[in-house]
Parts: structure tokens; sequence; C-alpha cells
């Protein structure tokens, strides 16, 4: 299974409930799935959902026609949720900010962590283009591999911002029209 692929599928016809289902584990995502899986009269999974929409030429219909009869409630989900994720967002930033003007300086600490994970990325990524791995730690290294990328990924987040709100707006007007 998946899981980006069942978002896509679901974004293409109910873009509201795709970028439900496609956000944080959790709240918004839950209820989506939950929605979605009771609309298409099957198990709570991404997978059971998945397997309907790959078998039932109807079940697209069904959540076009579930978008279509719940948008004010999906678009209030939507909304909160991103309203939660920019909160966390401004913590993290209201906290530099508080122990810059506690201290007079820059928690060294945050950029230390910061280029670390930035370097294990690259170090990683650069090792595994041009080395070949021993098929008995393979497996390890990929998961180490993962966690630098989701880490690369929060740095980046932290320090620069995300694109997923203005992701998120994309859809909202385009599902407005």
């Amino acid at each position: 299974m998946d899981l980006g692929n069942l978002i896509s599928k679901i974004t293409s016809v109910a873009p509201l409930l795709g970028t439900l289902v496609g956000g944080p584990v959790g709240g918004a995502a839950g209820t989506a799935i939950k929605l979605i899986a009771g609309a298409l009269g099957v198990e709570a999974t991404p997978r059971a959902i998945e397997e309907q929409l790959s078998s039932n030429p109807d079940a697209l219909l069904k959540l076009k026609q579930l978008e279509a009869d719940h948008e004010t409630d999906l678009r209030k989900l939507v909304l909160e949720a991103e309203r939660i994720r920019l909160a966390d967002v401004s913590d993290a930033r209201s906290r530099q900010i508080a122990h810059e003007k506690a201290t007079g300086k820059s928690d060294t600490n945050l950029y230390i962590l910061a280029w670390t994970v930035v370097a294990g990325f690259f170090g990683l990524m650069g090792l595994l283009c041009f080395m070949a791995l021993p098929t008995d730690s393979s497996g390890v290294v990929f998961m180490l591999f993962g966690a630098l990328a989701t880490g690369f990924g929060q740095v980046l987040q932290y320090f620069f911002g995300s694109s997923k709100g203005s992701q998120s707006k994309d859809i909202l007007l385009e599902a407005k029209r």
C-alpha cells in the first residue's frame, strides 16, 4: 500500500478530504479517514480504503458526494489543522526569541544540532551514492538515512518555514472554484 498514492487518488476528486488525510496523523486526518471509511462502507484503515477505491469504480463518486455534502465542516477541519500547525511553529519561534532576549545571544545548541543533522544527511547521502553497502548492514543504514531525512526536513521547516501551508491554501482556493 502506498499512502502517497492513496492521498493523491482522494485529492483528485475530493481536495478537502485529501488535504485532511495528507495532514498530520491524528486529529483531522483520523476524522477524515473515518468519514471516508463510513461513506465507502469499509474498515477505517488506509489499506481498506485503498482496496475499495481500486476495486469499486463508484467509490470515487461517493467521495466526491461526501465532500459536497460536508464541505463547510471539512473546510473548518482544514483551517483548524492549519491553525494548530502554525501555532506549533509559532511556539518554536517564540522559544528562540525568549531565549535570545533572556541571554542576549543565540542558542548555539540549536545551530549545532541543525548543522549536525544537515551534515549527517548529506554525508550519508554521499556515501550511499559512491560506496557499495555490505548486504548485512543495508537495513540499518537505510533506517538511519530515513531518520536523517526526516530530521533534515524538520530543520528546513524550522529555519525556512514550510510550503505545506501554501499547498493547503492552494487546494482550498481550488476547491472554492
